[in-house]
């Protein structure tokens, strides 16, 4: 199966902001719910996994950026300015949305026409990548990391989020755990 260069990205990065939004959704709830499980927001907002990483908001911001770093090079296109969002989960909401609009009008026919090299700052590096090698393995997997890491802050808060939030395809009865309670380390043999 031949797959061009805006069908591999564009469709894959609207779907993961999908779920991205679904994620900054459920967290909206966490934060809005009482008891021990609250999590204030600005807390969520503000929570890292290691000391000298992004925080949380900084992870949903990057993928976003991420997200239009991918494709709007390939087009020839400047990245479009969707502002800073208010520093709230509502405004993150806000910045998903904004971005998956910024990639539906994108024209697909200008992302196949891409060829030539793409320029791009990555940390203090400076990268000149061919096209499709700039978006397939640079920008994609940053778009992944970076909403990888959001969803692993959540997770490390207690948030009730699961592999089925992040892809939208994965299933699990309720209960589920991994691994199975008598499996794994520390398991008995044959257990």
């Amino acid at each position: 199966m031949s797959m061009s260069l805006s069908e591999a990205t564009v469709p894959v990065l609207l779907h993961y902001l999908s779920r991205l939004d679904g994620l900054l959704a459920l967290a909206e709830r966490h934060v809005g719910q009482g008891g021990q499980a609250r999590v204030p927001q600005e807390r969520l907002l503000r929570a890292r996994l290691a000391e000298d990483m992004f925080s949380f908001a900084e992870q949903v911001r990057s993928a976003c950026g991420f997200a239009l770093r991918a494709v709007h090079p390939l087009a020839g296109r400047e990245l479009p300015a969707l502002g800073e969002p208010p520093p709230t989960l509502a405004g993150l909401r806000v910045l998903a949305q904004e971005t998956a609009q910024a990639l539906r009008a994108l024209p697909r026919q200008a992302i196949e026409g891409a060829d030539g090299v793409v320029r791009d700052e990555a940390g203090t590096a400076s990268l000149a990548l061919p096209a499709a090698e700039y978006a397939l393995r640079y920008a994609m997997p940053n778009f992944f990391f970076h909403l990888s890491m959001a969803y692993a802050v959540l997770r490390a808060l207690g948030l009730p989020v699961g592999k089925p939030d992040f892809d939208g395809y994965h299933a699990y009865p309720p209960g589920f755990r991994f691994p199975p309670p008598g499996e794994g380390a520390g398991a008995p043999e044959g257990g």
